[in-house]
Order: structure tokens, then C-alpha cells, then sequence
């Protein structure tokens, strides 16, 4: 009795393959993840998008850094003195002052736009009527944004400051522990890039994104000049914590402990992130 049913389908599944649809099952947790994140990163990639991020960040971070170490000091006679080991301090200083603080700005920047724009425009409700899931909408930004902030703020200015400190004492950092300095760095930019992925679910503007955002920043850094205790709750010492892990110092119990909690605050804001776009109507 059911194979004339049966025979009506299989018709239909045939006609559907040939004109290139095939009926999607139930969508998974991560469905669709895949495509997401080719689409996320080719806007980061398949554009000169790249070229323009990689060539901003060498001029900020590398050509503000290049000037004070290589320009100043024929201003400054008493720096021609300095020890080949103070000149790497405040390389590094430099360094990570610039990638922190100014790397902090960029990133908020670049990822204001990401949920706020797309659910502006109605194109987040147009994904997500593709077999695409809440979650991978949400993941794929955030990924693909790390990624780009991780390229053209964090490990090409890296290898170029690198290259520079060299140039200016003649003394090679151990690589590895550098690279730790700029993993510092990075969970501080992930901090930030999840918190502004959190504040686009929240809000429906711009405005409040960047307000709160830049609130948590700049007013974290005020904070803690007068309450110490800042310290223990946001990431507001990332640019002294990336010398000392580069030069293999110990890091007092307030860095480590602001490291667990910066990587804490980071994994909190995604799961706000992914829990407030799941309940959201399109």
C-alpha cells in the first residue's frame, strides 16, 4: 500500500537533485558553520581589505615605534648612552604599549558593525533562513574577526618589532617567550572582540555598542590608576604583562590572575552572545 507513496517521493527527490535542490535536514548546533566562516573570512581576505588592515597597523604600531627609537635619540644625546638592555625595555614597552592600547581601539572598531549592521540591513534574517544555525552566525564572527586582528595587530607588527628591537640593541629576544607577549595581547583583543559580538546581540545601534565598549576601556584604565583592585576584574595591565612575559620575568599574582579572569570575562561573553541571538525573532 505505501509504494505508490514511495515511488511519488523518490519522484520528487529526483526532480529536486536535478534542478539543484536537495531538502535539508534538521539543522545542528554548528550547521552550516563551514560556509559561515569561508563567507566571514573572505571579507577579510578576498578583498583588499587585508592589504589596507595590514599596511594601517605597520604604520601605527611599527612606524610610531620606529620613530622613537631610531628618530629621538639623535634629539636626545643622554639616550645615545642608554645600555643595549634599556633600550630593549622600552622597545618592548613601546611595543606593547602601542598594540594594547591602540590595538584595543582597532579592534573595537572593526567589530562594531558585525551583528549590529547585518541585523540593520535584514541580512542576519536572510541567513539564517539558509541552513546556516544561530550559533554559527554568531561563532563565525567572532572567529573570523580574531583571526584578522590576530594577523594585522598582533603577529606581522610582532615579527616587524621584532626585527627593529634587533636593529636598535643587536640583541635577540628568545622567541618563544615573545610570542607569549603577544598571546597576551591577543586575549586582550579577544576580550574586547567578544564583548562588542555581545553588545551587538544587546543592542539594535551603534551607539551603545561602542559607548559601553570604549566605557569598559578607557574607564577600566582610570579605575585603575585610583583602585588597584581593577586589576583583578579587567584587563588593564596587558601592556606590562607582554614585556614581562618576553623577557622570561616572573609574573606577579595579580598578572596571572588577571589573565584567567580576561580569558573568563572572554568565554562569558560569547556564551551571552550565543544565548541572547538564539532567543531573537527575525
Amino acid at each position: 500500500m505505501n509504494s505508490p507513496a514511495k515511488s511519488n517521493v523518490s519522484q520528487e527527490l529526483i526532480l529536486a537533485a536535478r534542478q539543484g535542490l536537495l531538502p535539508v535536514g534538521k539543522r545542528s548546533w554548528l550547521g552550516g558553520f563551514g560556509n559561515m566562516l569561508g563567507k566571514e573570512l573572505a571579507d577579510w581576505f578576498g578583498t583588499h581589505r587585508w592589504l589596507t588592515q595590514m599596511v594601517l597597523w605597520l604604520v601605527i604600531i611599527n612606524g610610531l615605534m620606529a620613530f622613537i627609537i631610531f628618530v629621538v635619540p639623535n634629539f636626545d644625546p643622554e639616550e645615545v648612552l642608554y645600555t643595549p638592555e634599556a633600550k630593549l625595555a622600552e622597545g618592548l614597552a613601546l611595543y606593547f604599549g602601542f598594540s594594547v592600547l591602540l590595538g584595543t581601539i582597532g579592534a573595537i572598531i572593526l567589530a562594531q558593525d558585525e551583528v549590529i549592521q547585518e541585523k540593520q540591513t535584514g541580512t542576519a534574517a536572510w541567513i539564517l533562513t539558509k541552513p546556516v544555525s544561530r550559533s554559527s552566525f554568531i561563532l563565525t564572527k567572532l572567529l573570523s574577526n580574531l583571526v584578522g586582528v590576530a594577523l594585522f595587530i598582533g603577529l606581522i607588527p610582532g615579527a616587524v618589532a621584532y626585527l627593529e628591537l634587533y636593529l636598535n640593541t643587536g640583541m635577540f629576544l628568545s622567541v618563544m617567550p615573545f610570542l607569549m607577549g603577544i598571546g597576551a595581547v591577543l586575549l586582550n583583543l579577544a576580550f574586547y572582540l567578544a564583548l562588542v559580538i555581545m553588545l551587538g546581540t544587546l543592542f539594535e545601534e551603534r551607539g551603545p555598542v561602542l559607548g559601553v565598549a570604549a566605557a569598559v576601556f578607557i574607564g577600566g584604565l582610570i579605575a585603575s590608576q585610583f583602585f588597584p583592585q581593577t586589576s583583578y576584574v579587567l584587563p588593564v595591565n596587558f601592556r606590562e604583562i607582554g614585556p614581562m612575559l618576553s623577557m622570561s620575568q616572573p609574573l606577579p599574582d595579580v598578572a596571572v590572575i588577571q589573565l584567567i579572569v580576561t580569558a573568563g570575562w572572554t568565554v562569558l561573553f560569547t556564551l551571552v552572545a550565543l544565548l541572547r541571538f538564539r532567543q531573537m525573532e527575525f
